[in-house]
């Protein structure tokens, strides 16, 4: 079996908000041209949705002794899979910062043709609409690749790395310095003053020597892959300094 494509978005923005998932979801089904057939809070998924009617309320309902949601969803025709992970107050129940997290699951067979400018459409909708601070989309085993420092992946020690598409946001950008970013053939501007990185016109072109060199180029060490121990800020934000930038942004206005 040909490995699926895989899309992750990353975030420290409030995503407890019923409209911002109403918005997201209904836009999500338009640029799919497929309607979302299950959404559910259980495994196996079995509940049926219906974004016309206000499943936003569904994503964020929070139980009175929940501090995160984890909600997953499928498409009717095209199969696509997507989880949402929402922490309520940006802490898990041990009160350590959490990032928000989105996934799609994409069959291969959309990972080429026009069906791969969908995805890249898709991309910069969901890094847009959901306040991405770092993303990613790329063949599975090109994700599953790379090796963290640490057990699981700790966002706050080192980036996973570059893959097809990778998107970093305005704090990224100002730590890799936003001139070497957009020298680089690959980059264009935003969403969100942020900088998208595209290797190839589809995953299926990009080599894995591409992808290290432009992590060398950034700083090795910022990304999973590279050896020796990591102390959380040493090569990444951590998510203090991220939600920090973020109210800073708030306080000075509009992105």
């Amino acid at each position: 079996m040909k490995p699926d494509v895989w899309m992750t978005i990353n975030s420290v923005q409030n995503w407890t908000d019923a409209a911002l998932w109403n918005d997201f979801l209904k836009g999500f089904e338009s640029l799919m041209g497929d309607k979302i057939a299950k959404l559910d809070d259980k495994d196996p998924v079995r509940r049926k949705a219906d974004t016309r009617n206000d499943e936003g309320s569904f994503v964020i309902n929070f139980g009175t002794k929940e501090d995160s949601r984890w909600i997953c969803g499928k498409f009717s025709r095209s199969k696509v899979e997507f989880e949402i992970q929402i922490y309520k107050a940006g802490v898990d129940s041990f009160g350590r910062p959490r990032e928000n997290k989105f996934k799609a699951f994409i069959p291969h067979a959309m990972s080429f043709g026009p069906d791969a400018g969908k995805l890249v459409a898709v991309f910069r909708y969901a890094v847009e609409r959901l306040g991405a601070f770092y993303a990613y989309a790329d063949l599975k085993d090109g994700i599953c690749s790379k090796k963290p420092c640490t057990p699981s992946l700790d966002i706050s020690r080192e980036l996973l790395g570059v893959f097809w598409l990778t998107y970093f946001g305005p704090s990224y950008c100002d730590f890799f310095q936003r001139k070497i970013l957009l020298n680089r053939s690959e980059a264009t501007d935003g969403p969100l003053r942020g900088i998208t990185l595209q290797l190839a016109e589809t995953p299926g072109q990009v080599e894995a020597e591409g992808r290290s060199a432009i992590e060398t180029s950034l700083g090795k060490y910022s990304f999973a892959g590279s050896e020796g121990e990591k102390s959380p800020g040493q090569y990444a934000l951590t998510l203090e300094n991220l939600t920090s930038d973020l109210l800073t942004e708030k306080a000075s206005g509009p992105l």
